[in-house]
């Protein structure tokens, strides 16, 4: 009875000690485990930026063209960036229809897409200042960051005769036909609106010695969507609002009895941007 009694007490401290180390491997695992896949919190300096600058090149489209651009922006603070923009854009008429008729006649090249009824091509210089401010707080790892842009300046528009090839019959022997290049102007309003005579269009570069400027105003408002907001390369796209006013109406069209011309222009925008960030003495 007293071996027996014995091999029990042996038996039970065994069992204690087997479950106070099973109990202290798990406690130690558990340890393990936070160690090994929860990572330590990365400590950021909140008090300025990584970058002082960015140079930014910008496409973006809309209903009415295109506009190519770059800006040069300063990085003020993590919420903050203001910026002086230049761009070239292009601005037609929703109501512009292309019509390509594959015209042969002897001698000459295949016939060109044309606009029947329009007067001019319109392009705008835009130079503004800007500002980006973003809504919440600002992203300080990889990620999105989400913010506000608007800007406002000049704009110059540049006005430049649209130009066709048009058939002309020789009065004493009406097969003999030929192909005479027209710039638009008051003149030939209706070679432009007679569509008999009309072979096509005659290309881009007639006219760009007849070129008349004017003076307007633009603005833009949108919200902008960066991606590694403050890494060294930056991408980035907005969309929103945008407009450009002029003191007179921007002849782009031919003004007939349906046809008027405007000198505001609202559009809706798309646009992509991609550049670098640098700091200060960086070259």
């Amino acid at each position: 009875m007293c071996i027996i009694h014995y091999l029990s007490l042996v038996m039970m401290n065994n069992l204690r000690i087997y479950f106070l180390t099973l109990v202290m491997m798990a406690v130690l695992g558990s340890a393990y485990g936070q160690t090994v896949f929860q990572p330590k919190p990365i400590e950021y300096n909140l008090k300025g930026v990584v970058y002082d600058f960015e140079t930014i090149f910008e496409g973006r489209i809309h209903a009415q063209g295109f506009t190519i651009g770059v800006k040069k922006g300063k990085l003020k603070s993590y919420y903050r960036t203001s910026y002086k923009n230049f761009e070239i854009g292009y601005i037609k008429d929703p109501r512009e229809r292309r019509d390509n008729r594959n015209n042969s006649l002897t001698g000459e090249r295949i016939s060109s897409p044309f606009v029947f009824g329009k007067a001019h091509d319109f392009f705008t210089l835009r130079y503004s200042y800007g500002e980006k401010r973003y809504l919440s707080e600002k992203t300080r790892r990889r990620g999105m960051a989400i913010g506000l842009i608007y800007e406002g300046g000049v704009t110059l528009g540049l006005l430049k005769p649209y130009s066709i090839n048009v058939v002309r019959l020789n009065p004493d022997d009406p097969s003999d036909q030929s192909l005479e290049v027209i710039q638009y102007s008051d003149e030939v309003r209706d070679d432009f609106l007679n569509d008999r005579f009309i072979y096509g269009g005659a290309g881009f570069f007639n006219g760009l010695t007849s070129i008349t400027p004017t003076i307007g105003l633009h603005g833009k408002i949108g919200m902008h969507w960066s991606l590694g907001a403050f890494d060294q390369k930056a991408k980035a796209f907005e969309t929103g609002i945008m407009f450009d006013v002029f003191p007179q109406k921007i002849p782009i069209l031919i003004e007939q009895e349906d046809i008027n011309n405007n000198f505001f222009f609202f559009k809706l925008y798309l646009s992509f941007q991609f550049g670098t960030r640098k700091r200060i003495g960086e070259e």
